[in-house]
């Protein structure tokens, strides 16, 4: 399709919008998204030269290469839909290790005692967040009849509003019934008059959380939590096609991201533990008994 001007570009985004709205039903936070990508983008998209143009404009202007290629997710989208067959190379990004809590640190969090009412939604949720690496907006969207304590599984509603189960350790299911007794309404993380806390807010607390158990040198954000029960899982020889699925990641190069926080030692421990020798030789001392 030929795009003679601005205005006719203009009308194919906001079709493309609309149909990502209403047809594919994408949720507000990426309807924005989708907003801040085209504003970026503005003027450059009758062509693919025009948008490598722009990426070279922002790039000079100091725009960081990841924002970049975040945008570049929805114009390539918009290309693909409007039947144009070109790809839009992402930019280089310094590739970033993963922080986690330590062991000590994750004690510490566990076998903290809380008071008050929004410190103790707040361990509740940290301790969910470790032992199944919900999303925070996961979490927080959570009604109690999404947590099967007989089953030991969550329905989460994730990205895309496509639903799974996770599953969830008996320890947190003690912890878990505990402070759901005292739950009022339908929400499982629910303000005191009864509605969803917002991210902004709960990330409020989680830092005065991480205050209360004296956390220092690492952020203190519920998504180090779903760092730390990612990696954690992979040190303990778990398959990552299952953590994939568990974490609601659409393709595996995602979780794979998580390995570059694992050290040489943790995937020794876990090769150690997994390997067909160690398995035979395990078989072999028991033969010699």
């Amino acid at each position: 399709m030929v795009y003679e001007n601005e205005e006719a570009i203009r009308a194919s985004v906001q079709h493309f919008v609309q149909e990502r709205k209403y047809l594919t039903n994408v949720s507000p936070k990426t309807l924005l998204f989708y907003q801040c990508s085209f504003r970026a983008f503005e003027g450059s998209l009758r062509t693919a030269e025009a948008v490598k143009a722009r990426i070279v404009d922002l790039r000079a202007r100091g725009l960081n290469p990841i924002s970049i290629n975040t945008y570049l997710t929805c114009i390539q989208a918009y290309f693909t839909w409007r039947g144009e067959a070109v790809r839009f190379p992402h930019l280089k990004t310094e590739q970033k290790v993963l922080n986690t809590f330590s062991p000590e640190q994750v004690g510490r969090l566990v076998r903290f005692k809380p008071k008050g009412r929004n410190l103790t939604r707040a361990h509740a949720v940290a301790c969910l967040l470790l032992d199944t690496g919900l999303r925070i907006s996961e979490a927080l969207n959570l009604a109690k009849s999404d947590i099967d304590l007989d089953n030991l599984v969550i329905r989460a509603l994730g990205k895309g509003n496509k639903q799974r189960l996770v599953p969830f350790s008996l320890e947190l299911r003690r912890r878990l019934w505990l402070y759901l007794k005292g739950v009022n309404g339908p929400l499982a993380f629910p303000t005191r008059s009864g509605l969803k806390v917002t991210v902004r807010n709960f990330q409020r607390d989680f830092k005065l959380l991480g205050e209360a158990v004296h956390i220092t040198g690492i952020r203190m954000s519920p998504h180090t939590c779903r760092h730390s029960f990612a990696c954690e899982y992979l040190r303990r020889g778990g398959n990552l096609e299952y953590l994939r699925r568990i974490l609601g990641h659409s393709s595996i190069l995602t979780t794979q991201k998580y390995l570059r926080s694992l050290g040489v030692a943790d995937l020794q421990a876990a090769h150690e533990g997994l390997s067909p020798l160690t398995a035979e030789r395990g078989r072999m001392g028991e033969g010699m008994r």
